[in-house]
């Protein structure tokens, strides 16, 4: 039961186990270092012990399925020179200065990496480290090597908050294949201007389209680093931007009607005690409750022409006479849903095309 190597499967031929306590599902096993003469590294004087301190230490392979916990019994030295009193503490190879886990969990939490399914935080988790731990760990021991440069590249962002430098990763896409070419821990400037710099220009310079959503600093990296490149604002970016146009448009005119019927109400009260309340008008309860027509995208709208009753008009009505009513409160809202079909329209052509060329 001494041999260190053997139980934990960690080399250190100079520790040895002085007891073993198991509590439930938890082995907690005692550990210390065999005493020999040390000298000061400084000065080369002997160095007396100053007592023991235990050290607890946390152990993420199991042992026979019990949880594992060390306590190293950790000697303190120091210098027997008045003038010097030079101060040290006893090493150990399996578990780094200041660590409270063995660096076997450096290696465990590389290979957690390997499940694409897993994140920063779960693996953290997991081995009791932070997230800036876990990332650090799997930078220093990982390397991936940047992908060449397509004429078509794609960049995003990715949320991690894992620190306040690191909130927002960049990625780099191939376009057409989808396939990643760089992870980039940050999107700041101070980590992609670098980054950018470091690529040869002429790889540079071969890229045609950079493919992003409409953050600025985006789109700026046509003119800071690809020269002969056009920036492409992806379709899904576009269109979420048409439909918050519109929708702006709409409540633009939902808030005028407000207005409008906030004054027919104060000019009908003569008694400030005793209000006039005016029922909803006709405009205001149309925006309010059916402007997802103009919003949606007409291919996903179940229209039903078979009425049913209203109850604010109080007669019969189907999407049609809904739709019609918004088109009559303002005729640019059928221009504005007619340009945007026009939009989703060309995508899905140019897409088509694009899969055919692929065949």
């Amino acid at each position: 039961m001494n041999s260190i190597t053997d139980l934990l499967d960690l080399e250190d031929v100079n520790i040895s186990i002085s007891s073993i306590d198991i509590e439930g599902q938890t082995k907690t096993i005692y550990l210390e270092s065999t005493p020999e003469a040390h000298f000061c590294p400084c000065c080369g004087f002997r160095m007396h012990s100053r007592g023991t301190k235990n050290r607890k230490i946390n152990h993420p392979i199991l042992q026979d399925n019990y949880k594992l916990v060390i306590i190293l019994k950790q000697r303190r030295w120091r210098c027997t020179n008045p003038d010097c009193l030079y101060d040290i503490s006893d090493s150990f190879k399996f578990v780094s200065k200041n660590r409270r886990t063995t660096n076997a969990t450096d290696m465990l939490i590389v290979d957690a990496y390997r499940n694409l399914d897993e994140s920063t935080t779960s693996i953290s988790k997991r081995f009791h480290v932070s997230d800036t731990y876990a990332h650090d760990v799997f930078d220093r021991y990982v390397k991936l090597d940047r992908l060449p440069l397509t004429d078509a590249i794609s960049v995003d962002e990715v949320f991690l908050d894992m620190d306040d430098n690191c909130k927002y990763a960049l990625v780099i896409q191939d376009f057409h294949t989808g396939n990643p070419i760089d992870l980039l821990r940050s999107r700041r400037l101070n980590v992609t201007e670098p980054y950018f710099a470091s690529i040869p220009p002429e790889e540079r310079n071969s890229v045609k389209y950079l493919i992003s959503d409409m953050y600025n600093p985006y789109i700026s990296y046509v003119d800071k680093y690809f020269p002969n490149a056009v920036s492409v604002v992806d379709s899904f970016h576009v269109l979420q931007w048409i439909t918050h146009s519109i929708d702006n448009y709409m409540r633009q005119l939902l808030k005028k009607y407000r207005q409008r019927d906030r004054e027919r109400q104060e000019q009908l009260t003569t008694d400030p005690m005793h209000p006039v309340q005016l029922p909803i008008s006709d405009e205001v309860y149309i925006l309010q409750k059916y402007r997802w027509l103009i919003l949606s995208n007409q291919s996903n709208i179940r229209y039903h022409s078979d009425p049913r009753i209203d109850k604010h008009f109080h007669v019969l009505m189907n999407t049609y006479d809904y739709e019609n009513w918004l088109f009559r409160i303002d005729p640019y809202l059928k221009d504005f849903r007619y340009l945007k079909k026009q939009y989703v329209l060309f995508n899905s052509q140019q897409w088509r095309q694009s899969d055919c060329c692929a065949y």
